[in-house]
């Protein structure tokens, strides 16, 4: 991908985005499918941001439980100011689910005050303070999904929000498999399997492989 297809460097002059790819140290990383992409410790400022393929940022307690923070696609952020670790005991990472490419900066290296006042250092800054909101708002949306109280009430608020999210015209799909959304709601996956066939017999859910309908009437 190049500079400018970089959602990160909308709206930046070509010469400029290469200037400041050097500025501040940007640098630009393969993965192989089931690679560690990048683990997370308390004093760590770096930030992510997917150029291709897919990841997904685990998290896991000291038992070794794992829980699915999020998945990643294409244009998406990531970094320890959004992981929720909160405690040493937490371990979280971002694993590569295919073959991707990753641009990795730091946080402090973007904010920090330019001795020139750039025009496209200010812009930078813009873009990046987008995708942060952007990615406060996905936040919010977990929050949201794990704060329901039954299973049922997770996978139907997750549903939700993948389908009111869903380009019109398009038909909904799960990012996860069973085993992975399970992970992601924080539930046991024979018990999710259930409360799945409930909905479809209830005629509240029908869903085929991964692609699903919600009839909310």
């Amino acid at each position: 991908m190049l500079p400018e297809e970089n959602i990160l460097f909308e709206g930046i002059d070509f010469n400029d985005c290469r200037r400041m790819i050097e500025c501040f140290n940007i640098e630009c990383c393969k993965y192989k499918s089931g690679n560690l992409v990048a683990e997370f410790s308390d004093s760590n400022d770096k930030i992510g941001i997917i150029l291709s393929g897919t990841a997904v940022m685990v998290k896991y307690d000291i038992n070794g439980n794992r829980t699915i923070i999020e998945k990643l696609g294409e244009q998406e952020i990531f970094g320890e100011l959004f992981t929720f670790s909160g405690t040493s005991r937490s371990c979280v990472e971002v694993i590569s689910e295919s073959e991707c490419e990753v641009m990795f900066f730091r946080y402090s290296d973007i904010t920090k005050r330019c001795s020139k006042a750039c025009q496209c250092h200010s812009r930078l800054v813009e873009n990046l303070l987008m995708l942060m909101s952007e990615k406060a708002i996905s936040l919010n949306e977990r929050i949201e999904v794990l704060s329901q109280r039954s299973i049922e009430d997770k996978l139907v608020s997750c549903l939700q929000i993948i389908e009111d999210k869903t380009p019109v015209g398009e038909e909904p799909k799960i990012p996860f498999s069973t085993t992975e959304l399970s992970d992601y709601l924080c539930v046991n996956r024979s018990a999710l399997q259930r409360e799945i066939a409930k909905l479809k017999n209830r005629g509240v859910l029908k869903i085929e492989k991964r692609k699903f309908r919600l009839n909310r009437s």
